[in-house]
């Protein structure tokens, strides 16, 4: 008598099955499992990815390696091109930051549905310190901050970022990086 092993019982199992007309399990067929099972997790990822960026009271992008030289250039020709105002400059301990005076606008449509009565913007532009040989260079980024009030709550507090006030920023922000790209070549 033959001793039942689990390919036994496998094989006993799919000449069964093949007798009913039922087909060969895909969890028994090693070259279309594996094939299956990353169809799988792909679509899973791709559906995390296609949900949607998460909804953030700022809007932040990367200017790059920087010196203080060149944004600080960059950045008085951009406030004089669209009219904004310096608020604040920090520079202490390896991290400097330039904040830009609160900016009113119009409540959009999205945000008047969740109740929002006033609403400004601010850029900010961080840089951290990254010392590369004798050069003094800075990982800047851009931030455009929001603050609302709303009917609940007068007082200023963070909001998500509509769509359209990124899109209203949109202008500065590109003049800025090609003010930045102009100044690092000369």
């Amino acid at each position: 008598m033959a001793i039942p092993t689990l390919t036994r019982f496998r094989d006993g199992a799919n000449r069964l099955a093949r007798l009913h007309g039922h087909p060969r399990p895909v969890a028994g067929r090693p070259r279309v499992a594996a094939p299956a099972l990353l169809a799988f997790v792909l679509a899973v990822i791709a559906g995390c990815a296609t949900a949607g960026a998460v909804a953030q009271n700022f809007w932040r992008e990367d200017l790059g390696s920087l010196n203080q030289a060149t944004i600080e250039a960059a950045l008085t020709k951009i406030i004089q091109k669209h009219s904004l105002q310096l608020n604040q400059v920090y520079d202490q301990g390896g991290e400097i930051r330039w904040e830009l005076t609160w900016i009113s606008r119009e409540v959009v449509a999205e945000e008047e549905l969740r109740g929002v009565t006033n609403a400004r913007n601010r850029i900010v532009i961080r840089g951290v310190e990254s010392r590369v040989g004798n050069v003094d260079n800075y990982r800047m980024t851009w931030e455009l901050a929001n603050e609302v009030t709303t009917e609940s709550n007068g007082n200023w507090h963070p909001a998500i970022v509509p769509a359209s006030v990124i899109a209203e920023f949109q202008p500065v922000y590109a003049d800025l990086t090609l003010e930045v790209r102009t100044g690092v070549r000369r």
